[in-house]
């Protein structure tokens, strides 16, 4: 019952939201479009048009390298509690706690952090920050494997992620128009997500029969989250510019509607 008052107050959020956005087409970041009509286009078109723009690529490759990264630290997570934590009891115990710290730390991070963070900094750095602590976790595990590190950076991690880089992620789809935004990020967050977590399990197992460790693997995680972190950046100054090319579309527009005139007269 808990769960489906829940369901019920997203879609009454929905549908605020919705209302919101008709009275206020100024503070739309996207190309101005009649809202309430159809997209259309065609089934394959996330896929199309998801390879069609290097900037949906570049999305692509934040979510596979974030999902490659979270799968490696999960087979860090079996590996260490399974020597440490070997009563199935005390790991339901450890799981709980470290889920628990998790939901904190995201309420309080998105409550009081998220929005100034992206508002002072922008959402470049926003995309920046949990690459760069997934580097700097990763480097301790190597080279310190214990529980209280692991235990401390997954919390960290995954509160950073539901906090801070997934909302910073959704904002990069702002700027796109409603084909993309809608059928691309379907696109991403399926396909790309889900198969990104299947590769990285055999990835994983390959490096393992290369001779690679545990704190082999976490060394070379580091690397590659330093290239997470330049991902999320390059991102971020793609979607300043193309928001700043929104708008200057947008203006004239505004004006137009606002004047009265047709947009041949007022050309």
């Amino acid at each position: 019952p808990i769960s489906a008052v829940m369901l019920c107050a997203t879609v009454l959020c929905i549908h605020r939201l919705a209302g919101w956005s008709r009275r206020n087409p100024a503070e739309r970041r996207s190309p101005p479009v009649k809202v309430e009509e159809p997209i259309g286009g065609g089934i394959l078109a996330g896929i199309t048009l998801t390879l069609k723009s290097p900037y949906l690529l570049g999305i692509c490759m934040y979510v596979l390298i974030g999902t490659l990264l979270s799968t490696f630290l999960y087979f860090h997570q079996a590996n260490i509690i399974a020597v440490d934590v070997p009563s199935t009891g005390e790991r339901t115990a450890l799981f709980a706690k470290i889920d628990f710290a998790v939901n904190v730390l995201t309420l309080v991070c998105q409550l009081f952090v998220m929005e100034r963070l992206v508002g002072r900094f922008g959402v470049g750095t926003t995309l920046v920050i949990v690459p760069v602590l997934g580097a700097l976790g990763f480097f301790l595990i190597g080279l310190i494997p214990t529980l209280a590190v692991l235990v401390v950076f997954q919390v960290i991690r995954r509160a950073g992620e539901y906090a801070i880089a997934r909302p910073a992620r959704e904002i990069l789809f702002t700027v796109l128009n409603r084909e993309e935004k809608y059928k691309s990020k379907n696109f991403i967050d399926t396909v790309v997500f889900r198969g990104g977590d299947a590769v990285t399990g055999w990835l994983f197992e390959g490096l393992r029969i290369l001779g690679l460790g545990f704190a082999g693997i976490a060394f070379v995680s580091v690397p590659i989250a330093l290239v997470w972190a330049g991902t999320g950046w390059m991102l971020g100054r793609t979607q300043e510019e193309m928001r700043a090319r929104n708008e200057a579309i947008r203006r004239p527009d505004e004006q137009t509607a606002q004047s009265g005139a047709t947009p041949a007269a007022a050309g």
